[in-house]
């Protein structure tokens, strides 16, 4: 199965209506394509970034996106795994 994240559902300086898919408590701050595919490999998933892309409603804002291949986990739950594993990277430096 296949899902597409665009760095603005994880960010947490979006409100719900541009994009952000989880909590603010558990978004982190302006996550790059980078950041998102490194979390989905760490936790197992392959991760192809297209960063050419730009989200739907910000049509002007090429953020581009990953999509990642993973086994029918639900969307807001393969969010909430890939933004708490970039926050554990953030801490650690790295």
């Amino acid at each position: 199965m296949r899902t597409i994240i665009w760095p603005a559902y994880l960010d947490s300086k979006k409100t719900k209506k541009e994009g952000r898919k989880i909590p603010r408590k558990h978004a982190v701050e302006s996550p790059t394509l980078n950041e998102i595919r490194k979390a989905a490999e760490r936790l197992k998933f392959k991760a192809k970034i297209e960063a050419d892309k730009a989200y739907p409603s910000s049509w002007w804002e090429r953020s581009g996106r990953v999509i990642i291949e993973h086994n029918n986990l639900k969307k807001r739950k393969l969010l909430l795994k890939i933004s708490k594993m970039i926050k554990a990277s953030r801490k650690k430096g790295g």
